[in-house]
């Protein structure tokens, strides 16, 4: 993948003059025709905010009948005109927010705060993207599920668990209580809620320290598993689609619904000045990729960091791989990070918002307008 990377940069130092046009080459996708993700009508324009579950619990906690943190956002959101927020369906361990805090033990005030998030969305016309575990060490991770199954020195990422058949197993029994679990607020089973548009098994999986073939295997068994107990809701890998290969043969598996791709040029490593080109590039190839293989491609992540370019190309570039996205036939986009007002732009290098009592075009938003327009479109 790295060199596949360097390639690209290279071609787009090629490419590019001192009068270039970064909206225009974030947007140089290769034309496909239209698709949708099944069950949608037309591109869906969605928002991340992983946040949801934590914030409604603490609300619960504190006696509170209502969110507001979780209210904001979701009445925000649907203001903007976008129609599904992806939010995480994981909390692992510790922690005061945690669903299952030991193997298949849960913390019933938790597991309300997702109730609440369904509910809520549901109420404000949204669909729900909702990841089932985590690569990384937040909210537990691959690392938890291992560090429980008593196996020794496990670590972020942990290959582990997609290989270790007691850790399979543990997943698949908490996968299968998620999803038959009824909800508290409106009796209705979370494999069955109208609010969810998809599971994914994972966020952002890899096949680091196993190979592409084990990991495919454990994607059929597990979105098969999901399939079976949430049959009227879209199954998706979760994946960034870092790897071509494995993003191909994830994407083939008959129990995924949609491929999945998350973009973030600079923690890959590409420099700053050539995102936008090499944007473009990964989001054609991996779009053609999926048309390929029969399936619609969902960009669950997108993101520049707010410490690197200048607001104004940041604006560019994203306006770009919304086109780009569109004039490929991607089915959808869902940018990184959507907050509430009081939650501090420190906790993440992403985040945007729509401050109370300003327009989504004003900069103190970033790219609240860009969502709004994108979202807006036929």
């Amino acid at each position: 993948m790295r060199a596949a990377l360097l390639a690209l940069i290279l071609l787009g130092v090629a490419a590019c003059d001192a009068g270039r046009d970064l909206e225009e080459e974030a947007a140089a996708c290769d034309e496909g025709p239209a698709s949708a993700l099944p069950g949608v009508d037309g591109h869906l324009v969605a928002l991340n905010a992983y946040y949801l579950q934590e914030e409604a619990t603490r609300a619960l906690r504190r006696g509170e009948v209502e969110a507001a943190a979780v209210e904001e956002t979701l009445a925000k959101a649907a203001a903007l005109g976008v129609r599904a927020v992806r939010t995480n369906a994981f909390n692992d361990g510790a922690g005061d927010a945690a669903m299952q805090t030991a193997p298949l033990l849960y913390d019933e005030v938790a597991l309300r705060g997702l109730d609440l998030v369904l509910a809520r969305a549901h109420a404000h016309g949204l669909r729900l993207v909702l990841p089932l575990a985590n690569r990384w060490d937040d909210y537990g991770g691959q690392r938890q599920y291992v560090a429980w199954a008593g196996l020794p020195e496990p670590r972020e990422g942990d290959p582990r668990f997609f290989t270790e058949r007691a850790v399979v197993e543990h997943f698949r029994a908490h996968v299968a209580a998620l999803l038959d679990r009824v909800s508290t607020i409106d009796g209705i089973r979370w494999g069955d809620h109208p609010a969810v548009l998809a599971w994914e098994l994972v966020n952002e999986p890899r096949a680091e320290g196993v190979s592409r073939e084990a990991l495919r295997a454990w994607v059929d068994e597990l979105a098969a598993l999901v399939k079976a107990r949430a049959p009227g809701h879209l199954v998706g890998s979760g994946e960034e689609g870092l790897d071509g290969e494995e993003f191909a043969l994830l994407t083939a598996s008959p129990y995924v619904d949609y491929a999945s791709v998350h973009l973030y040029p600079e923690a890959w490593g590409v420099p700053a000045d050539f995102a936008a080109f090499f944007g473009a590039g990964f989001l054609s190839e991996r779009i053609a990729t999926a048309r390929r293989l029969g399936k619609p491609l969902l960009v669950g992540e997108l993101g520049l960091r707010n410490d690197g370019l200048p607001l104004e190309d940041r604006r560019a570039i994203y306006r770009g791989w919304f086109r780009c996205i569109r004039r490929a036939g991607g089915a959808g986009v869902a940018p990184w990070l959507f907050a509430y007002d009081a939650r501090p732009d420190g906790w993440d290098p992403y985040t945007f918002r729509w401050r109370d009592g300003t327009d989504p075009a004003d900069p103190v938003n970033r790219y609240a307008d860009l969502v709004r327009d994108a979202a807006a479109m036929p």
